[in-house]
């Protein structure tokens, strides 16, 4: 191990040495001779540095001022160390920041002099997070273009290895905090992806203001702050693929052409570099006459060749970059790994990489230590992630290739707090518990060349650990406190007194995995539910209605008859039903049923590729606003069915979506209310219903010509209801008198207010705000008014300005799902991206966690209570204590789904047909 110390004394005994050398020799060649030498010396003995851990390490991060001030001993914790789960509790030991005992709690451990003890009570503790791929820093929240600086673009053309991504950082981000919160305590930072390749990327710690002085300094955000400058790890950032094509306009051919052109260059520079420090070693070693060869060699060949523009791309053929390479389809991993091996360059990572488990042996074939870093779920946005699965880790794990998950950051999309959740994802679709843990410490860290630092609770290692209330891969999963550099990061915040309670302990489980049938067994159960079949083992009901079933019990049968529901009770109960016939059996292990869940206001079914206009039915230019036949357009016209978008609803028990057009200005236009199922078409049943809501939009994103402020909006907002009280048909008079609801997208709690004055003064309007972050600032006057709320901020983030004052949520903050319905909110939960379509049923358990929810109550968020919201549904319809019969769709699952454990095995449409039949198969393409 080199020591931090040891560096500098070396560090400066050279630069005496060279200092003591110039002066002796007065003439320019030796000076310019012992520079260049200096300089060859210096790039021969990087390599030689090894990166180790020991108990007694010093973690070069510490200072006396700020650092950790005692020591802590953490006792009976529920340990995954980085590789495994202990079988045993333990307790961990940390002072000045790093890790010094990893011990079995049974062996009655001694307590460090003045130590603090933490007794944790069994709860689970992991590694800090590692997010290898982030962009906060570089685009701080909230995000403005004053203070974005993630992409150097176009002005210094698609190639800029030498900008530094450290040169851009803002270290008031206060995201840092927000990140950290979710347990990530590294992460890498990364420039964007518009340029080829985009220049160094750095390695941060997320604790704000880590210095001895409290204030926003770049440098001590760093991880490796305190080691010398030139022993510390460099990152490279490049890209393939459509951002840099785009932007550019470029074809993949000219951009490959541009980066052959500029390695050519470089290598012909290091070449020479290189002859020329050989020359000099030799002459080096010469033991007389050396004046005479070092005039003659200076004058022969010149100083040492150097360039300031390519010395990261010198760096880069050296061996001296951890290379990230953002690239989504096997044929820019193909063609890049082609391109780098040429010039002797070998990526760490590709990141994104969407699609690469269609060619995992490809990838070790190209590349035998490659890492992936992925989204688990994050996908469909534009082209090259269309072909994503969120099987994707489960299946490059099978073949031995490395998978990290990472954030992005570059908003609420893929806000890098949540990172946990995408673990969590990759594990609910098959990927092993250790692994899917391992993609979030100790994979990552070995990637960017950190495992000896993080990633690992080991001695020696950085003190960076995570307390959590639950396993970390149970949906809604959150620290109670978080450790950098033994740093307690939430004690003000969340209360670590908290972690003192041996009450309430929660379930520190990992959830199963969702079931997984072969396309043989599918057919053979889909072909009897088309007949007479009695299915067993259903352990809950969590629909509100029949009120008969006694829903505690746990031997639920469900009896299907040519294809329509015909008893639904225990079995003693269903079987005068089926006694004199020969039924098939369908025996779950923990059969759920739940009502058919609603996906509200996405893509599905108007767009299919965001980014790619002819995918979809396109986007409708407002008129005279008034004049509703000119600026009103209508879903219904224009919905296309099926697509990657309607698997992934299926797969998470979406039989109904409701979905706008794509207007401008305040007007989005009329949505339509579409089934799901596989077998739905326009023609037979797959609109359920024509006009299900007038959809408007407040805000930033509504300004446009005919709408340039947000007080121009709420005017015409204003005169179109009034315009409506004095219509006698149209949709503005509907809207305006309650027979068909308004639904207006807003996110500022100010601009919501507004609504709140509107809904006053127009009392009949059937008003429902969608969108809605800061709904839960102004909560009791929404409760006050009668105005429900369609949220998709429960876990959202401060990413723009009209979003700067939302609750942060847990542990930061209050859920703002807890407080609307504690103030009397009628709420439903939607997310806003196509492809988390299938984890409605998480979302909901979520917001359940933290508001005190029933399962029960929890599903209906993302179910009957949209339904309700838009008048589809009364509200007795599913409610306990009320007689009529459920009347809505129903989904079977087997496996809990609110948990992510649950695959759906039969959907039921309201009119009794099925509608589809275990859409999660080992071959389903999600």
């Amino acid at each position: 191990m080199v020591d931090s110390e040891s560096l500098r004394h070396d560090e400066a005994v050279n630069l005496d040495l060279v200092q003591l050398n110039i002066v002796f020799y007065q003439s320019a060649p030796r000076r310019d001779f012992l520079e260049g030498l200096h300089k060859c010396h210096e790039i021969r003995n990087r390599t030689l540095q090894e990166n180790t851990a020991s108990a007694d390490r010093f973690n070069p991060r510490w200072n006396p001022l700020s650092g950790q001030k005692q020591a802590v001993l953490i006792q009976n914790a529920t340990l995954f160390d980085g590789d495994s789960t202990r079988d045993e509790l333990v307790d961990i030991i940390f002072d000045a920041g790093v890790i010094r005992a990893v011990l079995p709690t049974n062996l009655n451990n001694p307590v460090p002099k003045d130590a603090h003890v933490l007794n944790v009570h069994g709860r689970f503790i992991t590694p800090g997070l590692v997010d290898m791929h982030s962009h906060h820093l570089l685009l701080p929240f909230p995000k403005l273009p004053s203070t974005s600086d993630v992409n150097e673009r176009p002005l210094l053309g698609p190639i800029t290895p030498f900008v530094r991504a450290l040169d851009g950082f803002k270290p008031y981000d206060p995201a840092i905090k927000m990140i950290a919160s979710g347990g990530v305590t590294s992460s890498l930072v990364l420039p964007g992806s518009a340029n080829i390749v985009g220049g160094e990327a750095y390695l941060v710690k997320n604790f704000p203001r880590p210095g001895p002085n409290g204030e926003p300094v770049v440098d001590e955000l760093l991880l490796e702050d305190g080691r010398p400058e030139s022993h510390r790890q460099r990152y490279l950032k490049m890209a393939c693929g459509e951002n840099p094509k785009r932007i550019y306009g470029n074809t993949r051919l000219g951009l490959t052409w541009l980066l052959r052109e500029q390695l050519e260059k470089a290598r012909q520079l290091l070449d020479w570099q290189s002859a020329w420090c050989d020359a000099a070693f030799a002459i080096e070693e010469i033991p007389f006459a050396q004046s005479h060869h070092i005039s003659s060699f200076i004058e022969n060949e010149g100083k040492r060749p150097e360039s300031f523009e390519f010395e990261t791309l010198l760096a880069l053929l050296r061996g001296e970059l951890n290379v990230n390479v953002h690239c989504y389809e096997p044929e820019d991993f193909e063609r890049m790994t082609a391109v780098l091996h040429e010039f002797g360059v070998h990526p760490r990572a590709f990141h994104h990489a969407l699609e690469a488990w269609q060619v995992p042996e490809l990838l070790k074939h190209l590349e035998e230590n490659i890492t992936i870093a992925t989204f688990a779920e994050n996908a469909l946005f534009k082209a090259e992630a269309y072909g994503a699965n969120l099987r994707g880790p489960k299946i490059l794990d099978n073949h031995g290739v490395k998978v990290a998950l990472k954030s992005d950051h570059t908003g609420e999309g893929n806000y890098a707090k949540n990172l946990i959740h995408q673990a969590a994802i990759a594990h609910s679709f098959g990927l092993s518990e250790e692994k899917s843990l391992q993609s979030v410490t100790s994979v990552p860290a070995r990637s960017i060349q950190q495992a000896h630092r993080i990633g690992y609770v080991r001695p020696g290692y950085d003190a960076d650990l995570v307390i959590w209330d639950d396993h970390p891969l149970q949906v809604g999963a959150t620290p109670l406190e978080v450790f950098i550099d033994g740093r307690a990061l939430l004690e003000k915040d969340y209360g670590i007194k908290e972690l003192e309670k041996t009450a309430g302990l929660s379930n520190q489980e990992a959830p199963a995995a969702r079931p997984i049938v072969s396309d043989a067994q599918k057919g053979d159960i889909c072909a009897r539910v088309h007949k007479s079949v009695l299915i067993t083992g259903i352990k809950r009901s969590l629909i509100g209605n029949p009120t008969h079933v006694d829903k505690s019990a746990q031997d639920l049968v469900l009896f299907i008859k040519n294809g329509k529901i015909a008893c639904f009770d225990k079995e003693s109960a269903c079987a005068s039903y089926y006694k004199d016939e020969d039924i098939s059996r369908i025996a779950l292990n923990n059969g759920h049923i739940t009502p058919g869940l609603v996906a509200f206001a996405t893509n599905l079914g108007i767009q299919a590729i965001p980014s790619e206009s002819s995918t979809g039915d396109g986007t409708a230019k407002s008129g005279d606003i008034l004049n509703e036949q000119k600026s009103v357009h209508f879903a219904k016209y224009g919905v296309h069915l099926h697509g990657r978008a309607f698997t992934r609803a299926r797969i998470g028990g979406v039989t109904k979506a409701v979905t706008p057009p794509h207007g401008s200005g305040i007007i989005d236009g009329v949505s339509v209310g579409i089934r799901t199922s596989e077998t739905a078409t326009i023609l037979e049943g797959g609109v359920w219903k024509d006009n299900v809501a007038l959809h408007l939009a407040i805000g930033q994103s509504a300004k446009d010509d005919s709408t340039p402020t947000i007080s121009s909006e709420i005017e015409h907002l204003r005169q179109i209801l009034e315009k409506g009280q004095q219509d006698s048909q149209g949709i503005y008079a509907q809207a305006a008198n309650g027979l068909l609801p308004v639904v207006v997208r807003v996110f500022n709690e100010d601009d919501i207010a507004q609504l709140i004055l509107i809904k006053r003064d127009y009392p009949s309007v059937k008003l429902v705000i969608h969108g809605g972050h800061g709904a839960a600032l102004v909560a009791k006057p929404l409760a006050a008014a009668g105005i429900p709320v369609i949220l998709t901020g429960n876990h959202g983030a401060p990413d723009n300005w009209e979003k700067k004052n939302v609750l942060i949520g847990p542990p930061l903050s209050e859920s703002p799902a807890k407080i609307l319905i504690d103030a009397g909110v009628q709420l439903g939960l939607a997310v806003r991206s196509d492809s988390a379509i299938h984890g409605l049923a998480q979302e909901a358990r979520w917001a359940g966690k933290y508001a005190g929810l029933g399962d029960e109550e929890a599903i209906a968020l993302v179910s009957t209570n949209i339904e309700e919201i838009l008048g589809l549904r009364s509200a007795s319809e599913h409610r306990e204590g009320e007689t009529q019969p459920y009347s809505g769709d129903i989904v079977v699952w087997e496996g809990n789904p609110l948990r992510g454990e649950g695959s759906v095995v039969i959907s039921i449409q309201d009119d009794n047909k099925i509608a589809d039949c275990w859409p999660y198969t080992a071959d389903a393409i999600l």
